[in-house]
Order: structure tokens, then sequence, then C-alpha cells
């Protein structure tokens, strides 16, 4: 296996299910064609899963963003707009160092305020950078 196996939110529950009815992490692996860190993954982060699909019941996700970020991608864009409205341009260090000011009042450290997280920002809100 070269690749990895993204496993969207419905395959999550089916794994957490048959390991429930006592399947083991090797056998879900092989079932969804996996390797079993993933597997365990899933397992452990059963409560995230369980929450997320309670909440959105929307089965096409193939990766959970943590909400943190997208608290603060939500509030970048919505600086964004403010900005843009008014007519001023903005740049792409200033979407970076606006997102490093909107992390403290989120309780955000650590942000990664690098370049592919401006070009993935740009791109998941069609903005040109």
């Amino acid at each position: 296996m070269s690749k990895r196996v993204f496993l969207n939110l419905e395959q999550r529950i089916e794994v957490l299910r048959q390991y429930e009815n006592g399947k083991s992490a090797r056998k879900l692996a092989e079932l969804f064609n996996c390797r079993r860190t993933q597997i365990n993954k899933v397992i452990k982060e059963k409560d995230l899963i369980l929450k997320e699909y309670e909440e959105f019941k929307f089965c096409g996700v193939k990766q959970m963003r943590h909400k943190k970020y997208v608290d603060i991608n939500k509030a970048v864009l919505e600086w964004f707009k403010t900005v843009r409205a008014k007519k001023i341009p903005a740049s792409g260090p200033m979407i970076q160092h606006k997102a490093k000011e909107l992390a403290d009042p989120l309780g955000i450290e650590n942000l990664s305020d690098s370049n592919g997280w401006l070009v993935r920002f740009c791109i998941r809100n069609n903005i040109t950078c």
C-alpha cells in the first residue's frame, strides 16, 4: 500500500461499528484497504467522529478539520470580506498577519501562517492572493 487511503465519515462509522462487533484492527485494515494505524486512529477518535456524524450527518466528508482552524478560517474570511467591501486591497502577507492577530483571541497557539496555508485558504475561498 503505497498511497494513503482516505476514509470518508460513513466509512469511519462503519469501521467503528465493525470494531465494536469484534473485528480486529488488522482485519478492518484489510477490509477497508488501508493501514492498521489509520484504523487505530479512527478507533481512538471515536467520540469526535460520532459527534461529527450526529451533528452533520454528511457522509461525503473525507477529512475533518479541527474546529479551532475552522474558526480562524471563518474569522479571516470575514475580515477579508470587510476589507474588500471598503475597497482596500488585501495582499497575501496582510492576510497572514491578520490570521496571526485573530488567532490569539480565539485561543489558537502556534498557528502556521505559512505560504501553504495561505494558498489553501485562497483556493478554499476562491480568493486571488
